[in-house]
């Protein structure tokens, strides 16, 4: 049975209406005690029109355990915005607003929200032969340029072999909506992230990519290929676009951009809203220092070696870091690829299969406990990548940052 048919079999549709024979795109915005949904559906209804019809879906969720607080003000949410829904939407592009509540403390989160809508939207282009349609992942606090769904449509039309793509994304940093020490924050925050992923790819990475929930967008098929987004309450965006990662033609698109929030906010465990309420607070941001990155770097450049002796003894890395390799059974591991796989471009695939973005995480996290290896603030850490001016200051290396990751129109690793 193919993924898409057995996926198909584990979902229970909830919206009636049948889906337009022409829908191409569904965007999907899991939306928790959110005031500003509407603004983030008018910035989308406001887009420049692609060629296929496309629906907006919002699902209002809240757990059993919300306040009451909450659950009114969540419940007053579905009722304005499903009748605003019910006013905005036309032949071609619809709105919908899912409501999801008293969901079990357990499950209840973000993570699950964009399941059960991605899910939804899944079975929704099913319904109409569209496995090669496209899903979005946007966010209740998010606008977009109004180039999104058009260059969505061109991207996926013009590169067809493309399963999936992060989105080009930048947080307001100035304004007067916040104090400016949240512009700072959130520039802090962007800077970390950008830096992360750069780092990634000078070490030669395939999986450098951001994993931003508010800016993604993967085929159909490829959505049921992973097994559906992860239901975690947090960090769900990262899980499930490392699995669409490991499919390949996975790009990165620049023609446009979305704006998520710059706020702080408490509704999930770890991300851009509890990060920025924390470095608002402390004015710092620590992240991984650039040579925990290069001691990764020395192993997938040793591969070669490696490939030819079947042995790791001529690897020079620092004696933690090797430590960490053999409890990962990393001898093991190489052991097996090469074994399973007798030219060295399947061998190296693999071998970064495994290790994976989600691995390099834990690689560093994991060294940042040494002194050697520890946590250092994001304004110092950046100045190691090699296009980075060590005079300037953190606004100007997130400027030059955001200018290089958007040099390509859409590119993949």
């Amino acid at each position: 049975m193919r993924a898409t048919e057995k996926y198909l079999q584990k979902i229970t549709p909830v919206i009636k209406e049948p889906a337009s024979t022409n829908l191409g795109i569904i965007v999907t915005i899991p939306a928790f005690n959110e005031a500003e949904t509407k603004r983030s559906i008018d910035a989308l209804l406001a887009c420049e029109r692609p060629n296929c019809d496309f629906e907006i879906l919002v699902n209002i969720n809240y757990s059993e355990q919300a306040s009451e607080t909450s659950k009114r003000f969540n419940e007053t949410a579905y009722c304005i915005l499903d009748k605003y829904a019910k006013q905005v939407s036309t032949n071609s592009a619809r709105v919908y607003i899912l409501k999801n509540p008293n969901l079990k403390a357990k499950k209840a989160g973000v993570g699950l929200a964009r399941k059960q809508l991605m899910d939804e939207a899944f079975y929704r282009l099913s319904s109409v032969g569209n496995l090669k349609g496209i899903v979005t992942g946007f966010d209740a606090d998010a606008t977009c340029l109004n180039n999104y769904l058009v260059e969505l449509f061109k991207f996926f039309k013009q590169v067809q072999k493309a399963k999936a793509c992060s989105i080009r994304f930048e947080h307001a940093i100035d304004g007067t909506k916040y104090h400016k020490s949240i512009y700072q924050a959130v520039a802090l925050y962007e800077l970390h992230l950008r830096y992360f992923i750069d780092a990634q790819k000078i070490i030669g990475s395939p999986y450098a990519y951001q994993t931003v929930g508010s800016s993604f967008a993967v085929r159909a098929e490829a959505y049921a290929q992973v097994n559906g987004m992860s239901p975690n309450k947090a960090g769900e965006d990262f899980y499930f676009l490392q699995g669409t990662m490991a499919l390949g033609n996975f790009y990165q698109l620049n023609t446009t951009c979305i704006f998520p929030s710059s706020r702080m906010s408490n509704r999930v465990g770890f991300g851009t809203g509890p990060s920025v309420a924390e470095i608002s607070s402390s004015g710092i941001k620590k992240t991984f220092c650039y040579q925990a990155f290069v001691e990764i770097q020395k192993l997938f450049e040793y591969l070669p070696k490696y490939y030819e002796n079947e042995s790791f003894e001529g690897l020079n890395v620092h004696q933690e870091f090797w430590s960490y390799l053999q409890q990962e059974k990393i001898e093991s591991v190489a052991q097996n690829f090469k074994q399973n796989f007798r030219d060295y471009k399947r061998f190296k695939q693999a071998f970064l299969q495994w290790f994976n973005g989600f691995r390099i995480l834990k690689t560093v996290n994991h060294l940042s406990n040494t002194e050697e290896f520890k946590q250092v603030d994001i304004c110092k850490a950046v100045k190691a990548l090699p296009y980075i001016n060590t005079n300037s200051d953190f606004w100007e290396d997130l400027k030059r940052l955001r200018e290089i990751d958007a040099e390509k129109d859409y590119y993949t690793l």
